[in-house]
């Protein structure tokens, strides 16, 4: 064989695997973010429904179909009166923005996972 044909399957081959590579990656982010989705919809379908204090909001860089994304820091209150604090990545409409405000309370919903609790802002967007 020349050097040439081996320099030319070693570029292909190269390529085959870099290409299989990405591919691969790129599915399971896509299967990530499903399921993602997935769990905040059944805790926003399932949760317990609980009143929450904003602390703080951010907006982060992100947004999702033009509404922008934002981190909350809450205070939950339970049903019980019992509260705890929770930090919430989500996307909100831009028309409900001036109820996202420090002080403020909002509707959320949470699921208790063991020790630890997923929370969900009813508003909020989810695809």
């Amino acid at each position: 064989m020349t050097t040439t044909l081996i320099i030319i399957v070693a570029i292909i081959g190269f390529g085959l695997i870099t290409g299989t590579i990405t591919m691969v990656m790129i599915f399971k982010m896509l299967r990530n973010n499903k399921q993602k989705q997935h769990s905040r919809k059944r805790v926003l379908m399932e949760g317990i429904p609980a009143e929450a204090v904003i602390h703080d909001i951010t907006q982060t860089s992100s947004s999702m179909d033009g509404r922008p994304g934002v981190r909350l820091d809450l205070t939950v209150t339970q049903g019980d009166g019992r509260t705890f604090s929770s930090t919430v990545e989500t996307y909100i409409p831009v028309t409900l923005i001036p109820q996202f405000q420090k002080g403020n309370v909002i509707n959320v919903r949470y699921i208790a996972d063991g020790n630890e609790r997923k929370v969900e802002v009813e508003d909020a967007y989810v695809p």
